[in-house]
């Protein structure tokens, strides 16, 4: 329920649910009463201004939810703006279940301040892990030395092609690059080569110049 994009929310799936209380009731009931995992749920606010993010807090736990993640946000505003984090406050302080928080965290600092602000239980990481994936060690971006980086861009890539082959894993790869390459001084004619399609070998030379560049 916590998944923005058009393609899926208006059909009614991911946040296009949230307007439908007992779609989600009826849901979260008959997968608890057969399934012997735990069953978790993820929302926004709602929809658009008139959020309901409590209401479905309160039904995700009263029908045998086990966790619920909260991202700060509504459908409407996708990524733009702030994160709510009063509003997932809220939802801790109204229900038992553990609640995960989500929205705008990019930094370890801000791992710490989401916990104190919410009292939430975990945080949720997104895109702030696109461009830094050591976030989870502990690291901001710029701490990372720009040999690790390029080592784990390689990795990245080789498991990328390893699983959808040359043509596809290398395309698929491409909007990963752009994030690993972040801090790095690019100019407008790097970035288009980044993103042109290109086999796997090509994109590697392509970094190496990228990283004699700018190191």
């Amino acid at each position: 329920m916590g998944c923005p994009a058009k393609s899926i929310a208006d059909r009614g799936a991911g946040v296009g649910v949230m307007p439908s209380p007992l779609k989600i009731a009826r849901t979260f009931k008959k997968l608890t009463s057969v399934l012997k995992v735990p069953v978790t749920g993820k929302i926004r606010l709602g929809w658009d201004k008139k959020k309901n993010y409590k209401l479905i807090a309160r039904i995700v736990e009263e029908n045998g939810g086990s966790l619920i993640a909260v991202h700060g946000r509504t459908k409407e505003q996708r990524y733009a703006g702030n994160a709510d984090w009063d509003a997932i406050a809220e939802v801790k302080s109204l229900v038992k279940i553990p609640v995960i928080g989500s929205g705008d965290v990019r930094t370890v600092e801000d791992i710490g301040r989401m916990k104190a602000h919410t009292d939430c239980d975990a945080v949720m990481i997104g895109r702030g892990a696109l461009a830094n994936p050591w976030i989870f060690s502990g690291l901001d971006r710029e701490q990372v030395p720009p040999e690790q980086v390029q080592e784990t861009v390689r990795r990245h890539l080789a498991k990328s092609v390893e699983f959808y082959g040359d043509e596809d894993g290398s395309r698929l790869f491409r909007k990963y690059a752009v994030q690993y390459l972040l801090l790095q001084t690019l100019t407008r004619e790097t970035r288009k080569e980044i993103l042109k399609p290109r086999p796997s070998g090509e994109f590697l030379e392509l970094l190496n110049q990228v990283y004699a560049v700018t190191a």
